[in-house]
């Protein structure tokens, strides 16, 4: 009887599944921006192993969404805590189209059923082609657990009576068009004090003196750090880092999350002494990352923030024969675009796209056997684009950002290694629905869900 048992257990680990996967025409490299023609296939793997297959239909769905998470503790009459996750979500758009179909010659009349076939085994592909709109969408973005912007692909199987075989998903990054202004030079001052005396003494005068607002990825982060000391004690070493900062969710009527993450950090020695009014200058440089860590610009959304600041910390030493150290902090507020400031004689033409607040057009799937996509209105502001003026913006686009991107990675500027799924244990749900009316098939509605997850 054993034997029996092993005879069955092993030829039932050598039944497999059917491998379902999105493939692009560009590769791994894929980075989305607006008014982008996006082609691939959904690519389709039986092997003489797999269980039968039956399909009535094959697609491949594509959306966008924002989320926020935060840990909440209650406190109530008894001595236990419960403690929940609250999240909120917000589906840009979603879109979907049928690569495969299993009615006659790939046809279904409306408000009829489709048929299921049998899949003999083989690979498969089975072409799409998307059309971005020329909308600035939320820049992507990679956050700690329950913070992320994602813009994911997913191909599916509808098969017999109504099962559903869902495909990995892949996430590719989303880059808005947004410039940095020109350049121009400006001061931030800040007066330190000891809040721990009464009346406040004053210890450490800043002045950081930076050579713009706006930086971009890749960039040379430059500035001077001028310190007049009115401390007893004496200024040794300055260290400052360039720190992003996550906020959400916003709006809510409890209090926010806050994360914060040091992205690159360096630090000078000194010896600013403790006479009156000594005063020292500091050369600070620090390079803003682009390849290998994700650098979204500068955003509020419906319900998360992300936003930049330097920090520098001041050492001070204190005493002579036993020496105690002080630090003093300060925080330089700055912003991160896409792309640095381009001169209007450099910038393509027709590269202005208005924010996803301002547009109603949302992505959609076309013929892949079509050269370009059909003429889209945008019932907003009720203005038509053409797609071959949209198909030469894209290429210029495409030069200026390829120009300054190395494409022997894979990796995009986007790129994270972290891993911000969230929770999705879901105890109670409450949905919102942005309703648009007068809306075509193309126009975006935004859907939100708050959820609430009780952790024991």
């Amino acid at each position: 009887m054993s034997k029996i048992l092993r005879f069955v257990k092993e030829d039932k680990q050598q039944m497999s599944s059917p491998q379902l996967n999105v493939e692009f025409e560009v590769g791994r490299t894929l980075t989305l921006r607006p008014s982008q023609v996006v082609r691939g296939s959904v690519s389709l793997t039986i092997s003489d192993t797999s269980k039968t297959l039956f399909a009535s239909s094959i697609k491949i769905k594509f959306r966008g969404e924002e989320t926020a998470s935060a840990k909440i503790k209650d406190s109530g009459p008894v001595p236990r805590t419960t403690r929940r996750v609250e999240t909120a979500r917000t589906i840009y758009f979603e879109c979907n189209y049928t690569v495969w179909s299993g009615g006659s010659n790939g046809q279904t009349r409306a408000n009829e059923y489709r048929p299921w076939k049998e899949l003999a085994p083989g690979t498969y592909k089975f072409e799409f082609a998307l059309k971005l709109p020329p909308v600035n969408f939320p820049p992507s973005v990679e956050g700690p657990k329950g913070f992320s912007i994602r813009y994911i692909w997913q191909p599916v199987i509808e098969g017999a009576g109504g099962s559903l075989i869902e495909g990995p998903e892949v996430v590719t990054p989303f880059i808005p068009v947004s410039f940095a202004p020109p350049d121009q030079e400006w001061s931030f001052r800040d007066i330190l004090h000891n809040e721990n005396k009464s009346p406040r003494k004053m210890l450490v005068e800043v002045e950081a003196i930076l050579p713009k607002h706006v930086f971009s990825p890749g960039e040379d982060l430059k500035f001077t750090l001028r310190l007049t000391n009115h401390s007893s004690g004496r200024i040794t070493c300055v260290q400052c880092s360039l720190r992003k900062h996550y906020e959400g969710p916003l709006d809510r009527e409890f209090v926010c999350e806050k994360h914060e993450r040091s992205l690159v950090s360096t630090d000078r020695r000194c010896d600013i002494g403790a006479t009156t009014n000594q005063k020292g200058e500091l050369e600070f440089s620090l390079t803003v990352p682009k390849k290998f860590h994700h650098i979204p610009p500068t955003f509020t959304g419906r319900h998360l923030r992300v936003y930049y600041t330097l920090r520098c910390v001041i050492q001070a030493e204190m005493g002579s024969l036993l020496t105690k150290m002080q630090y003093h902090e300060v925080i330089i507020p700055i912003a991160i675009s896409s792309f640095p400031h381009i001169s209007q004689e450099d910038l393509p033409e027709n590269i202005s796209y208005p924010s996803y607040t301002e547009s109603r057009l949302g992505p959609f799937f076309f013929d892949p056997k079509e050269d370009f996509p059909p003429l889209q209105v945008d019932t907003l502001n009720h203005s038509p684009y053409s797609p071959a003026l949209s198909a030469i913006s894209s290429l210029q686009l495409n030069n200026f950002y390829n120009s300054d991107h190395d494409s022997s990675t894979t990796q995009s500027p986007y790129f994270s290694e972290n891993d911000s799924s969230i929770i999705n244990d879901n105890i109670m749900e409450t949905n919102q629905r942005v309703v648009v009316t007068d809306s075509t098939a193309r126009d975006r509605t935004e859907r939100t869900t708050f959820t609430t997850t009780r952790l024991s």
